[in-house]
């Protein structure tokens, strides 16, 4: 091998491990597999890594199971010793979330499954209408950013779907939309969120309009209360018959 490349490798192998890159465990969580990603990219852009040193540079960072994962399959399933190649099996192994068009056997289908029950129980949990948003707004933010997170294996999907559009609704919209039961789709509910928007409007409208009038009226004169008369006197025995005396 030529001095130099060798000379060259070890200077990059130096000042790769200067900057500290950060070690990947196999923890099934997006952000961890992504920090570690992209900050592996970042060392190798700004230490002037090549390509050949990539694949080992990575590899030597990995810890745990995830080090044990690549030393009994990562090497033998690498179709090439590239850093793209060695990115892409890495993310269709530990973050299948990332890479949902990932095929077999790279993505765990019972991982997968999983990671996907998880996101949706978490856009569950947040699910409500903005303060101030029209029902418009809501339904088709409901059917673009909900729905299609709504696990298909979950008993009666569709009733789901549902439970969560009516559950997330302003209380005063909620009041007027029927409850969900079997036979109603979304769009029937969502034509009937839209009615009780215009009913929950116009009893506002009455209810301002009444306000108003109330302001320009005035408030309302009170009776006064009746006089109390004092029918009580300073001299008792005034009001007192005499007792006749005995013989009178």
């Amino acid at each position: 091998m030529d001095p130099r490349r060798l000379a060259e490798d070890r200077y990059a192998i130096y000042a790769f491990n200067g900057m500290r890159p950060l070690l990947f465990d196999g923890t099934r969580r997006t952000v961890s597999l992504s920090a570690w990603l992209y900050d592996l990219e970042m060392i190798f852009h700004l230490c002037h890594i090549e390509a050949h040193l990539q694949v080992s540079l990575a590899s030597s960072c990995l810890i745990a199971y995830a080090r044990l994962w690549w030393m009994t399959l990562g090497e033998q399933t690498l179709p090439e010793r590239t850093w793209a190649h060695f990115r892409a099996i890495v993310i269709a192994r530990f973050g299948p979330i990332l890479e949902e068009g990932a095929g077999e056997p790279y993505r765990d289908p019972e991982i997968y499954r999983d990671m996907q029950h998880r996101r949706y129980q978490s856009f569950v949990a947040d699910w409500h209408a903005y303060p101030q948003e029209s029902m418009g707004h809501y339904c088709r933010r409901f059917q673009e950013a909900m729905m299609p997170h709504i696990p298909q294996d979950i008993p009666n999907p569709g009733m789901q779907a549902l439970v969560i559009l009516r559950n997330g609704l302003p209380l005063q919209i909620r009041q007027y939309v029927t409850v969900p039961m079997l036979g109603m789709t979304v769009g029937d509910m969502i034509a009937d969120i839209l009615e009780a928007e215009m009913v929950g409007h116009a009893m506002q409208a009455e209810a301002d309009d009444q306000d108003a009038a109330d302001d320009i009226d005035g408030p309302k004169d009170q009776p006064e209360d009746p006089p109390i008369i004092d029918i009580s006197s300073d001299d008792e025995d005034d009001d007192m018959e005499p007792v006749p005396e005995p013989g009178d």
